[in-house]
């Protein structure tokens, strides 16, 4: 069966694949093919991106990029930009293009990466949706039946709560998330894991009850999880009856169908000119 990624595009006589590269806060994701790759910003990861596209792929790309790291995204770009046959697109110019696979109405300055979410769990369910992405933020955001972009929320995610509070407060440590075994804690760390959890997982149901009860006015909505601290929530809502799914790779499945979609025109004119050193 064909999917995203077998799409083709012919663009001034030269035949390309498509890719998708999501910048986040923590980490870079490639998806092209049947390959995903994700790198931590270590002393290594755009030597990893280089060698990536330069040593291990046989074909030309378009690579869509897409950012919420404006600090990582130069570097990026100069790195891929290195590499002879691929071209970068920016994925924010290329969806402003394009309201057809989602409209923004009167929504302002929604992040790049929650709205090709959107786009990306519209591959796997026919809106009205919800999109719940659980990473350094947590974002929870609601798609219309006419694939207009409603809006969402946005709340500190299970890491970024424990590095807060460390930073914040004298007598609790730096720690690492562990999913809890029980609700209620009996010393400092337990509490702490629990605490996070509660305060993530509650936020999430509350959320989707209020869009499914106030927007929707049904229950039989798809609810479509994401991102690296999602499981504990995803299991939440499982358990409440929603009908959820989990898509691992939302945000670059929201760029492959960005670029397969997009007008030869609108491809050209969001091409990445050339970063001088």
């Amino acid at each position: 069966m064909a999917t995203l990624c077998d799409t083709k595009i012919e663009l001034n006589g030269v035949e390309y694949g498509i890719a998708g590269i999501d910048v986040g806060n923590s980490r870079v994701k490639i998806h092209h093919d049947d390959v995903f790759l994700s790198f931590p910003y270590d002393k290594e990861w755009k030597k990893n991106v280089q060698h990536h596209f330069r040593d291990h792929v046989s074909r030309r790309y378009l690579i869509g990029l897409s950012s919420v790291n404006p600090k990582q995204t130069t570097a990026i770009v100069k790195v891929l930009q290195r590499i002879p046959g691929h071209l970068v697109i920016n994925a924010h110019s290329l969806l402003m293009r394009n309201d057809q696979l989602l409209s923004l109405g009167k929504v302002e300055n929604a992040g790049i990466d929650r709205m090709l979410g959107a786009i990306g769990a519209m591959t796997k369910a026919q809106p009205p949706i919800i999109t719940v992405d659980c990473g350094t933020a947590v974002t929870v955001n609601l798609v219309s039946a006419d694939h207009f972009f409603l809006g969402g929320v946005i709340f500190a995610g299970l890491s970024t709560q424990l590095f807060g509070l460390a930073k914040q407060t004298a007598a609790i440590p730096e720690s690492k998330y562990v999913p809890p075994t029980n609700n209620m804690g009996v010393n400092t760390m337990q509490c702490l894991m629990a605490g996070v959890t509660s305060s993530v997982i509650g936020g999430v149901l509350r959320t989707v009850r209020a869009y499914m009860a106030d927007e929707l006015k049904s229950k039989d909505v798809s609810v479509i999880v994401t991102g690296g601290e999602s499981q504990q929530v995803l299991e939440a809502l499982k358990a409440e009856g929603f009908r959820t799914e989990f898509h691992q790779h939302m945000v670059t499945d929201g760029i492959l169908a960005l670029l397969s979609e997009a007008q030869l025109v609108d491809l050209q004119d969001s091409i990445i000119a050339k970063i001088l050193n």
